[in-house]
């Protein structure tokens, strides 16, 4: 399978990016000929005091200067509408390939990674796109073209312009080598930065409760402080390039005043010569700065580059299946000796599951946090695949069905809530957009959200970012409405009641027992009150089935069921 490139959003602007440093060429040969013509008007024109020679060379320099503009206005167009379409189609692009990675890359990669990618990375590619289109002919043919035209004017002299950009050359090449693995050093320390400041923006409320400010300020400077002193010791390689080639240039430039003169005298330059060798070496000057800068955008590049492409061709360890996802047998899951172990985990999460999930019924899965029941769910939903065993969906393994279809029949409710920014409406809409009025109103009823919501404003009222104008059991209860809006064949609650009171608790569990007659459940939950009723009940613990069966059964039977309930009945919980 052939890798995914950065390089390859390109080719839809292969026209721009040739059309643009053509128009750019033109407008650098115009600066070449503008040197010759001054000569011409210092040796002929003042010489012999011909004013008309004089303006009709100056009117001739005035139309080079138009013409030279009008080319650029072109390749400054063409460089603009090429360097933002890259750039948009490689976000999307890395967007797009972001969605198709399963938690387990994601996990390797690291959101705040990911965030610099979409958003640094793909600027500084961007960024030299553009200078591709504008620059990277432009100066090299400057440099060039001076060259030449200075041996042209006289050979001698010519010399001193070759050893002037032999020299730069150099310089330009121990610096390329110097810094460009430092770039890719420094996006690493920004990667680094942007997790402390995540963490502290995400878990602020934690950070004030727990009084650890002062910790957290101190860490943050210690990456601070790593971040700058690798992004110092970029700037001080940058920084020689303008100040070494100024150096070298002006030396070069007294070197011809000097040989000119001597020249001049014996009469093998005229002054007007040595004006236009001087202009050209003004020209390589300015020239060879950009070419400085070209250097450090694209080192900054091709760390970034590399970033891209190595993002891009990240495979999925979740490979898609062929087959449409149907709940028609009747034992619908079935997990057949599953073990399953996080990344590099020695110690597995889930170890040797067997039991099976019954078309249209009602299962709890019970156990202590860390025990496992999560781990369940993401496996069924196949954002991981077991490390041994299988889960079958209707007798066929998982990996047999596509994800999409898969993942259009599970309504999962998490823990933690999550609504999007914008309406009540467009949060039911993603899971179901041809849900009706009616139906939604239903689901936000049977969720026990309609009366804050009717409160809020209906159906349109704002939904801010991450939902931060609701509080957590709102939150969750709008969850849930958006997983019964979609009017899925398998409802998974994850704990998805934490947040609510057990009265509040016992209303939401009684109306979606009503709601999901024709639905095939999972509950989890830390309360048995929770899933007491389920009709049937796995007890979990340190990754491992303890018991299975009903509410009566387990009491009977299961210490570990036992012990969990009468804490809780303790608690008065269980009367919930």
């Amino acid at each position: 399978m052939k890798k995914d490139s950065c390089t390859k959003y390109l080719n839809p602007f292969k026209k721009r990016l040739i059309v643009g440093p053509i128009f750019k060429l033109i407008e650098a040969i115009f600066e070449l000929i503008v040197p010759i013509l001054m000569a011409r008007i210092i040796d002929i024109g003042i010489k012999n005091s011909d004013k008309i020679y004089v303006y009709k060379v100056g009117a001739i320099i005035i139309i080079l200067g138009i013409l030279g503009l009008g080319s650029s206005l072109v390749c400054q167009f063409n460089a603009s509408r090429a360097s933002q379409g890259y750039g948009t189609d490689l976000r999307n692009a890395i967007f797009t390939k972001i969605n198709k990675l399963s938690p387990k890359e994601l996990d390797s990669v690291g959101s705040d990674a990911l965030i610099n990618i979409m958003t640094n990375d793909v600027n500084q590619l961007q960024l030299a796109v553009a200078m591709l289109i504008r620059l990277v002919v432009r100066a090299p043919f400057l440099v060039i073209g001076s060259l030449v035209a200075s041996f042209i004017i006289n050979y001698k002299v010519g010399f001193i312009f070759l050893a002037l950009i032999v020299l730069i050359s150099i310089i330009l090449y121990v610096i390329i080598r110097t810094s460009s693995v430092k770039y890719t050093k420094v996006q690493n320390k920004l990667d680094d930065l942007s997790v402390v400041t995540s963490e502290n923006l995400k878990g602020s409320r934690e950070v004030r409760g727990f009084a650890m400010q002062d910790k957290e300020e101190k860490r943050f400077a210690i990456y601070a402080n790593e971040y700058q002193k690798e992004a110092i010791s970029i700037a001080r390689i940058s920084s020689l390039l303008n100040p070494l080639t100024s150096i070298v240039t002006n030396f070069a430039i007294i070197a011809i005043l000097y040989f000119g003169g001597k020249l001049v005298s014996i009469g093998e330059l005229t002054q007007g010569e040595v004006i236009a060798l001087v202009n050209y070496m003004n020209q390589i000057l300015l020239a060879l700065i950009v070419v400085s800068n070209l250097v450090v955008i694209f080192t900054k590049a091709f760390a970034s580059l590399k970033r891209c492409d190595k993002l891009l061709a990240l495979e999925t360890s979740i490979k898609d299946g062929e087959l449409n996802a149907e709940f028609s047998e009747e034992d619908v899951i079935k997990f057949d000796n599953v073990t399953f172990a996080y990344g590099d985990l020695t110690k597995p999460a889930l170890e040797n599951l067997n039991f099976i999930i019954k078309n249209h019924s009602t299962v709890g899965i019970i156990g202590s946090t860390g025990s496992g029941k999560s781990t369940i769910v993401q496996l069924i939903e196949r954002f991981y695949d077991p490390t041994e065993g299988t889960v079958e969906l209707n007798g066929k393994d998982l990996k047999e069905y596509s994800q999409e279809s898969l993942r259009k029949s599970i309504g999962m409710v998490h823990q933690k809530a999550i609504l999007f920014k914008g309406t009540i409406r467009s949060n039911l809409l993603m899971a179901n957009p041809n849900a009706s009025e009616e139906e939604m109103l239903a689901a936000l009823k049977t969720s026990e959200a309609i009366d804050f919501v009717n409160d809020k404003g209906g159906l349109d009222a704002e939904v801010e970012e991450n939902g931060r104008n609701f509080s957590g059991g709102q939150k969750q209860r709008l969850n849930i409405a958006i997983a019964l809006v979609k009017q899925p064949k398998l409802l998974i609650l994850d704990d998805s009641t934490s947040a609510l009171d057990y009265i509040t608790d016992a209303k939401v569990r009684k109306a979606i027992k009503e709601y999901s007659k024709n639905m095939t459940s999972i509950i989890i939950s830390q309360r048995a009150s929770s899933i007491k009723d389920a009709d049937e009940i796995i007890v979990l613990d340190d990754g491992k089935i303890q018991g299975i069966g009903t509410h009566h059964q387990l009491l009977e039977n299961c210490p570990i069921y036992q012990a969990i309930c009468a804490s809780q009945e303790n608690r008065g919980e269980q009367n919930a």
